[in-house]
């Protein structure tokens, strides 16, 4: 589950899409649209990136 840094709303994985740019990774929370940055970890078993939210 993800929660917005700013508004605290909190999201399932999947209802949330992970993105990147040159700052690097992040998603944008569907409530007040602040960009919340994420951390790659490595892949899984797949070959999926694994993202952690850590506190900024």
């Amino acid at each position: 589950m993800w929660t917005c840094r700013n508004c605290n709303g909190r999201f399932a994985f999947d209802q949330v899409e992970a993105q990147i740019d040159e700052g690097g990774y992040f998603f944008i929370c569907p409530g007040c649209d602040y960009r919340n940055k994420l951390v790659n970890t490595g892949a899984d078993a797949t070959g999926r990136p694994q993202f952690v939210q850590r506190d900024e």
